[in-house]
């Protein structure tokens, strides 16, 4: 029974754009949701690398130590950074320069580039923005003066993976171990100056620090993580899927104007009632 009903209702050419455009529905939406989730991965891989770790806190003064002993406890890798302002001399030609102190596990995530390629902060030495460079006639091999202490210039620094987009930073990059700060003595009660901590790890120790850190977090205190990206690709995914609902309904609604309304009533009805023709025929006698 239920086979002549199908073969019948099969071979009629309304219900054949019906089952078209279910097609067209069910492969819109395998296409569509392999496309949302390479642009979750795509989002998420960006913005891991555009913070240089998968979580970061930004404060104004430096952290408890217990936060970052807490971070490691949960076997989340943890960076440290330092920036502030200062003047830096070459000889006795004074230029101010925008400091970036890092830690031996920066960069976390991306790619530092450097001239020549690979350099990393060490200790004793400094990696210069080109335009620094050419502002106080140094070379690579040269020392700088930065408040205290005097610095060998290993090389270059030609773009960092956290460096943003900052219109207001006006003066030139000059890089640093954090183990020299104390030496330069340029870092004093009431300076100003920002701490950033990186935190990387898996999805469950990373959400599981977040939930301990944020009740203790103070208002001069910023927490980012990698949540946008996440509920950016959401928002597309969920735009994204009213686009195949839209074509079936468009479809049906065809369908229906061109004189199959009682073979799609049938099959609404059949689907409602399980599948099972011969209830959906008996419901709508009831109803009529």
């Amino acid at each position: 029974m239920i086979a002549r009903w199908f073969w019948r209702e099969w071979r009629s050419p309304s219900l054949l754009i019906v089952w078209l455009a279910l097609s067209l529905a069910v492969a819109c939406v395998l296409a569509l949701g392999n496309i949302s989730d390479r642009m979750e991965k795509g989002l998420s891989q960006q913005s891991r690398e555009f913070m240089a770790g998968d979580r970061a806190l930004r404060s104004s003064r430096e952290v408890p130590q217990a936060w970052l002993e807490e971070a490691q406890k949960r076997g989340l890798k943890v960076g440290k950074q330092l920036t502030f302002a200062t003047m830096t001399f070459a000889g006795d030609t004074p230029q101010l320069a925008n400091v970036k102190a890092v830690d031996d596990i920066y960069p976390m995530y991306g790619d530092l580039q450097t001239n020549p390629p690979g350099l990393k902060p060490q200790a004793g030495s400094v990696l210069l923005a080109p335009r620094l460079m050419a502002l106080l006639n140094l070379k690579t091999g040269d020392t700088i003066d930065v408040g205290d202490a005097t610095l060998r210039i290993a090389g270059e620094v030609i773009q960092e993976p956290d460096s943003g987009f900052n219109p207001f930073q006006m003066a030139p990059r000059l890089m640093m171990n954090l183990a020299d700060v104390d030496k330069t003595g340029a870092v004093q009660p009431g300076s100003r100056v920002t701490w950033r901590y990186k935190f990387g790890g898996n999805e469950n120790q990373l959400d599981g620090y977040e939930k301990w850190l944020l009740p203790q977090l103070k208002p001069e205190q910023r927490w980012y993580g990698s949540g946008t990206g996440r509920r950016r690709a959401g928002a597309i995914d969920g735009t994204l899927a009213t686009v195949p609902a839209a074509f079936g309904a468009s479809d049906l609604a065809a369908g229906s104007g061109s004189g199959g309304g009682s073979d799609e009533s049938l099959l609404s009805q059949s689907l409602r009632s399980g599948g099972d023709p011969q209830n959906a025929g008996g419901r709508a006698s009831a109803t009529a």
